[in-house]
């Protein structure tokens, strides 16, 4: 494959992974996980440690869904705080257990 359109596919990917993330969350929530992991990842030609937070919903009819991921250097409080406010600006409600 041609390097264009490994770029291209990529920007593909980028794009559809960005409005999933961003998309709508609609109706409750009840049960939420949240967990972050540390992966290595490649910054500025470096391999560096970085934490990824994930948040994983369950419904009232026991359906399951990605509800939301980021990523960031550290799992500093502010990271935290800002990942759960994007979730509530998408309109995460209905919590009960998490």
């Amino acid at each position: 494959m041609a390097r264009s359109q490994v770029s291209r596919l990529c920007e593909e990917i980028d794009g559809k992974l960005k409005a999933f993330l961003d998309r709508p969350i609609e109706g409750d929530w009840p049960y939420l996980w949240i967990d972050a992991t540390y992966v290595k990842v490649r910054d500025i030609g470096r391999i560096v440690s970085a934490a990824v937070i994930i948040a994983i919903g369950a419904n009232a009819d026991g359906r399951r869904e990605v509800l939301g991921m980021d990523i960031d250097p550290s799992e500093a409080e502010t990271f935290w705080t800002d990942f759960l406010r994007k979730l509530r600006r998408r309109g995460l409600r209905g919590v009960k257990l998490g």
